[in-house]
């Protein structure tokens, strides 16, 4: 025999592989075009569901039965407003007559036991407007979510395991009716997730008032002994991503000087807006529902810790919050963007005060091929984090970033900043790599090249390689990078003389970005960018780090890890760091 507390996940599992099995059969059968599941099917299932667990406890089972009643009255006057093309916001009035057939039925809470408190205090009159209003919240938050599906439904399905989760911890706070009934939501809000993009917009919309109302419904049933800290907070936290969903899109109207006020207008929500982004259906809903599964297991804490002071679980609470939330939006921010948005405007942005292009590969080099065909000089400056840390106490280097003719983003550590701040810069474009892009350029364009730094002999050792890997490059001459000031006014007069299109200088940050600009018009070299210690790698006095490690932005580790001297230089990493979180609370 099936245990009592197992019962009802049992049975959901069943229902849900009928459900799953019946649609995917249809789904392969029409063959003509996507078919279109009908929710009002589900309603039967809700008699069905009733019936199992009403003959355990009459008692338990009375308001839950009044809860499911409430739902259909919601079901069919939010369906009938969408097929009246009316807003959702004309739905409240079925919303509340739902809400009141729930309360008439039982559910409710009639008294809470405050923080600091040993007695429970009555709360009379208002107990049964609290549950409408709490009803009629949770419905319309469902309701503005329903424009991806997925949401709401996985909501759901995470919020009902985990109240099922609470009458596992705490069996005397929630009863048969309500662990019944939780237990199946959790497992058909997840099973029905993958049909749900085959719904159709007013079945969409309808159903998912209709979760959010049974969901609030069963938070309450759920809640009926609990203190008023967990009254408050178990609700909110299972479905605490609808409701930072819809929040955010009435803060950011409040703050472009909108009307938040009425309600009834359409806003766009966070889905939507990441939807805009260039982020895919698939990342948002995933995102989501990571989310709430989150502070649902965040839930299920609290309620172990239920007799941990609430001084402790408040503290808990709030650092867990904080450490969610800014892990949600650092992984936001990392996750790529198949669909690129379309920018206007200038192709630099200011990442903390230092202007960098943002160009990719392709930008780069056809940049590149146009100061070639040029006759005045241009400056290419490559920037990592150590460059723009430097540039925020160097002002004349941060002058020179900010005017130079193209700066390109040379380091992991600038790519996570400017995505963390969401700015458009998505590839990174390496120094090391762009020297034998520059080469084949000039070779193209049947331009020559200058070397400048290193020790004495690199520099030609790193032409001779170039010469090797790009046929038909020409080098103008290389000079190694320890020079006096009157063999640096000679140096200059060579390099003019001999005019190269591409002049690569390897003196280090940021003396090559200063040695370049003040000699940028005497040497009419039309591209002149610093390159740091590239000659060392070409030439193959120094390894550079495996292609894995390149491509995840781990070649600073490489390179401190062979060079440990490097190490004082990592403080840029965690300095960048800072200051962009310290710039995303400015904003």
């Amino acid at each position: 025999m099936i245990p009592t507390r197992i019962a009802p996940v049992v049975i959901a599992v069943l229902l849900a592989a009928l459900f799953a099995v019946a649609e995917r059969a249809r789904l392969r059968q029409d063959k003509r075009e996507a078919a279109r599941l009908d929710a009002s099917g589900l309603l039967v299932l809700w008699p069905l569901i009733f019936g199992v667990f009403f003959g355990i406890s009459c008692a338990e089972g009375l308001p839950v039965f009044f809860l499911l009643m409430g739902g259909v009255v919601v079901w069919l006057l939010t369906t009938l407003c969408d097929f009246l093309n009316w807003r959702l916001l004309t739905a409240l009035p079925g919303l509340i007559l739902g809400a009141v057939v729930a309360v008439q039925g039982g559910v409710g809470i009639s008294s809470v036991k405050l923080p600091f408190m040993t007695d429970f205090v009555a709360l009379g009159w208002a107990g049964p407007l609290v549950t409408v209003v709490w009803l009629a919240t949770c419905a319309m938050v469902f309701g503005w979510n329903a424009g991806l599906l997925e949401i709401p439904l996985g909501v759901a399905g995470l919020a009902g395991l985990t109240m099922y989760g609470i009458s596992l911890l705490q069996p005397e706070m929630v009863g048969p009716g309500a662990q019944y009934l939780a237990g199946m939501l959790g497992v058909l809000g997840l099973v029905l997730v993958p049909f749900a993009r085959y719904l159709s917009r007013h079945t969409a919309r309808a159903g998912a008032v209709t979760v959010g109302f049974v969901l609030g419904g069963l938070s309450v049933l759920g809640a009926l002994k609990h203190t008023a800290f967990l009254v408050a907070l178990l609700p909110l936290l299972v479905i605490g991503v609808p409701i930072f969903s819809v929040g955010y899109a009435y803060i950011q109207n409040l703050r472009h000087g909108g009307r938040s006020l009425t309600m009834g207008e359409r806003r766009q929500n966070v889905d939507m807006l990441l939807l805009t982004q260039g982020y895919t259906r698939r990342q948002v809903v995933v995102l989501a529902l990571a989310g709430t599964a989150y502070l649902c297991a965040l839930a299920l804490l609290l309620v172990w810790l239920i007799e941990v002071s609430f001084l402790v679980k408040a503290l808990l609470l709030a650092a867990a919050l904080v450490l969610g939330l800014a892990t949600s939006y650092v992984i936001l921010r990392l996750l790529p963007r198949p669909l690129r948005v379309e920018r206007s405007g200038d192709r630099a942005i200011s990442l903390l005060g230092v202007r960098v292009h943002t160009v990719g590969w392709e930008a780069a080099l056809a940049q590149v091929e146009e100061f070639l065909g040029e006759d005045h000089p241009h400056m290419i400056v490559t920037s990592d984090s150590s460059t723009v840390m430097r540039a925020q106490e160097d002002q004349e280097l941060r002058e020179i970033m900010n005017q130079a003719d193209l700066v390109t983003a040379d380091g992991a550590g600038v790519v996570l900043a400017a995505r963390l701040l969401n700015l458009p810069l998505e590839e990174r474009v390496s120094g090391c790599d762009l020297v034998g892009r520059l080469c084949e350029a000039a070779a193209r364009q049947h331009r020559s090249v200058y070397l400048l730094g290193g020790e004495p002999g690199v520099a030609q050792e790193a032409a001779a390689v170039l010469q090797r890997q790009v046929p038909g490059l020409c080098v103008a001459g290389t000079h190694h990078g320890y020079f006096n000031l009157e063999e640096e006014a000679l140096l200059v007069r060579e390099i003019a003389a001999a005019g190269p299109g591409v002049l690569f200088v390897a003196l280090g940050i940021p003396r090559q970005e200063k040695w370049i600009k003040q000699h940028l018009e005497e040497l009419g070299t039309p591209v002149c960018i610093g390159v740091g210690g590239s000659f060392d790698v070409i030439s193959g006095r120094k390894k550079r780090a495996p292609v894995w490690m390149q491509r995840c932005g781990l070649e600073w580790a490489y390179r401190t890890w062979k060079e440990p001297w490097r190490l004082p230089r990592l403080a840029a990493l965690p300095r960048i760091v800072w200051l962009t979180f310290r710039e995303l609370l400015r904003r």
